[in-house]
């Protein structure tokens, strides 16, 4: 089987599982179509990462298309999802270890890290602080001056805690540079909005 064929099998596989399994949550803004997005997103990560540390490209990229499968099931993990879905399509034996590893280890900071694994974790920081959370962020914002400053002051906790390395270490030298530059932008827009409240507030008396 091709890489593309590969990844084309995971992907529909990926897609048609968050969409049944959160069907309740279809109209919402974090629902299943953007999960699948956001799974697609970080695999695109994984490839250009495990490009340049030299890694495993098919099980980088596999384990972005699945670390997030059973989103919307909290009694399932996707480890086990991954695991049972590569199992029924008969993947080779070595290949799904690694994928699941991957994923397994992601979560887990006793387990120690693969670079695959690594790659994942940078992969998935990329985009849960890239420009579409930012944006999906905006559009979700109340218009009462109370409710945006709580909303900002949340988003902007959850930064700190990345630039601190409470999300955990940032691997990959790629990843060191992009996210340094995603949370300069996230700090200057959500300070910069804080900032106009409370000049809001002032004049306002």
């Amino acid at each position: 089987m091709s890489s593309l064929d590969l990844f084309g099998k995971i992907s529909s596989f990926v897609e048609t599982h968050l969409t049944e399994s959160g069907k309740e949550q279809i109209a919402s803004p974090m629902g299943p179509r953007y999960v699948f997005e956001h799974s697609l997103r970080v695999a695109f990560w994984c490839w250009r990462l495990a490009l340049t540390q030299h890694a495993d490209v098919s099980i980088c990229v596999a384990a972005g298309l699945l670390h997030d499968v059973s989103h919307f099931e909290p009694e399932v993990s996707s480890v086990d999802s991954a695991r049972n879905f590569m199992k029924s399509e008969k993947f080779n034996r070595e290949f799904m270890d690694s994928v699941v590893c991957a994923i397994e280890n992601r979560t887990d900071r006793r387990k120690p890290k693969t670079m695959e694994t690594k790659i994942l974790e940078d992969a998935n920081k990329m985009d849960e602080f890239g420009y579409l959370r930012l944006l999906l962020f905006t559009k979700s914002l109340s218009d009462t001056f109370s409710q945006l400053e709580m909303e900002s002051n949340s988003l902007l906790r959850e930064v700190e805690k990345l630039e601190k390395g409470e999300y955990g270490e940032i691997w990959t030298s790629m990843a060191k540079v992009r996210l340094q530059a995603q949370i300069g932008l996230y700090n200057d827009f959500l300070k910069g909005l804080l900032e106009e409240i409370e000049n809001t507030r002032t004049t306002m008396g």
